[in-house]
């Protein structure tokens, strides 16, 4: 793994180059300074390289279920090598990255969204799964929600979204390229216990005059990237002027004092009413069109997965379920694309004549099924254009009838069949049987469209 490590390194312009590193279930995801040193066709020759994207200042290399393990090597790599960078290497690195910031901002939106928010989806999975154990111990096991069990047990799935400002503040300062460990201090002033109690009282209260708007900030999004934004022009302006015999001191000082007052009085306000106002659209949306979303996501999903921007999409699920409790927009509708790229992969596999394909195309369907559909994609949906249709029909009938039956998740998961459990509703059994509705309307959907398109021997 250190030997693909390394070459993955090399071949995007080593490690100087390497802006920030994340991955998901099959991709490795390099946040790059410079784009143009990437040597794709090297990249490519490399055996366990399945495909390069790029996607706004991000690289993403597809090698399927070794990514976890790969992005934990050529992080350690990385940051050895960056950590003996001079201050003159780091200086000229962050004019670089500003040059580079001036373009592309669709795409810089997306890259920071997929950035920040890819490496706690790990911890997204293991909290909303924990949720839905919970929901099935309440109903099926009959665990009392006044027991000491229930309460310790939520509490701790809560974990990840009460504090995710301090988690979004680590991730932001390594997408920024400033101090993590400061990010993350100024982040917790949003949930200090200080601060919260003084948002529980009530009362009016000010900094040298200033009036400090008093805001619940557990589980939001804007403040925190807006205060690590403006932090890592501090953290810049610090390092210029703190004198080198005590800039260790100074830097860190400096950046910190300017920047909490900053995100306290100003742009943590400024990202609350951001934040409240997307959960308003968000509303809205549902509230008159509840179908549209679903639908649209069920039927172009293949196509965000290929342009390496679901996950950046996905991010607005996030803040939706961590702000409300569930998300009626994005999961229900990738749930249905999932299952209906499983259903025409499977096809491909049944009518497929050659016995070295047959087994292929089955192991990506069940794969796809199981929520992650990058191996029937790339090896498959991509190359048939009738597979392909099958799957945007069938994901958005299965989407349509998920948002006209207002199926909601309440936790994060990749969609398929083993995360049935984070649509479990204690006060909505039926939630848990659309859901399962919308898995067989978009397998069924998907696998006869796929069935009648698709002749014996076509995909060898």
């Amino acid at each position: 793994m250190k030997e693909l490590a390394e070459k993955c390194i090399e071949f995007v312009g080593g490690a100087s180059n390497i802006k920030a590193v994340s991955h998901c279930a099959t991709r490795l995801r390099l946040t790059l300074i410079d784009q143009g040193q990437v040597n794709e066709e090297a990249l490519l020759s490399v055996p366990e390289v399945i495909k390069v994207m790029k996607v706004g200042a991000q690289t993403q290399i597809i090698i399927g279920s070794d990514a976890p393990e790969l992005y934990s090597v050529v992080s350690q790599l990385v940051e050895t090598a960056n950590s003996s960078m001079s201050v003159n290497e780091t200086k000229s690195t962050d004019t670089q990255s500003n040059k580079k910031k001036k373009n592309a901002v669709v795409g810089k939106f997306f890259d920071a969204c997929s950035s920040m928010f890819t490496p706690l989806v790990p911890a997204f999975t293991a909290a909303g799964m924990i949720k839905a154990v919970l929901a099935i111990l309440v109903a099926v096991f009959g665990l009392a929600k006044t027991s000491q069990e229930y309460i310790i047990i939520n509490y701790v799935s809560d974990t990840i979204f009460y504090f995710l400002p301090i988690y979004l503040g680590v991730t932001a300062a390594s997408y920024f390229g400033c101090n993590k460990y400061i990010a993350a201090a100024i982040a917790a002033m949003f949930v200090h216990p200080t601060y919260t109690g003084m948002v529980s009282a009530g009362e009016a209260i000010s900094f040298f005059g200033i009036p400090v708007v008093l805001y619940n900030y557990s589980s939001t999004v804007f403040p925190t990237i807006l205060t690590v934004w403006f932090m890592s022009y501090v953290e810049r302006f610090a390092r210029r002027i703190s004198p080198k015999v005590i800039k260790a001191i100074m830097e860190p000082m400096l950046t910190l004092l300017i920047t909490f007052p900053v995100g306290l009085l100003l742009l943590g306000p400024i990202g609350a009413v951001l934040g409240d106002w997307l959960m308003n659209v968000f509303a809205a949306i549902d509230g008159s069109v509840p179908f549209l979303v679903p639908m649209i996501v069920g039927a172009v999903s293949p196509f965000l997965v290929f342009v390496g921007m679901h996950r950046a999409v996905g991010t607005l699920e996030t803040m939706q379920i961590a702000q409300i409790g569930y998300s009626s927009l994005l999961g229900t509708g990738m749930l249905a694309s999932n299952i209906a790229q499983g259903a025409s992969t499977l096809v491909l596999s049944f009518k497929s004549k050659d016995e070295k394909v047959k087994p292929l195309a089955f192991t990506a369907g069940v794969t796809a099924l199981c929520g992650i559909t990058e191996p029937a994609l790339y090896g498959f949906t991509a190359k048939n254009k009738k597979s392909l249709i099958a799957t945007v029909i069938g994901g958005g009938v299965g989407g349509f009838y998920a948002g006209i039956t207002h199926v909601v998740r309440f936790a994060k998961g990749a969609p398929g069949l083993p995360t049935l459990p984070v649509f479990i509703s204690l006060e909505n059994p039926m939630n848990l049987i659309n859901a399962c509705i919308t898995v067989i309307l978009s397998f069924a959907v998907a696998f006869a469209v796929a069935w009648i398109m698709i002749k014996p021997g076509e995909v060898d």
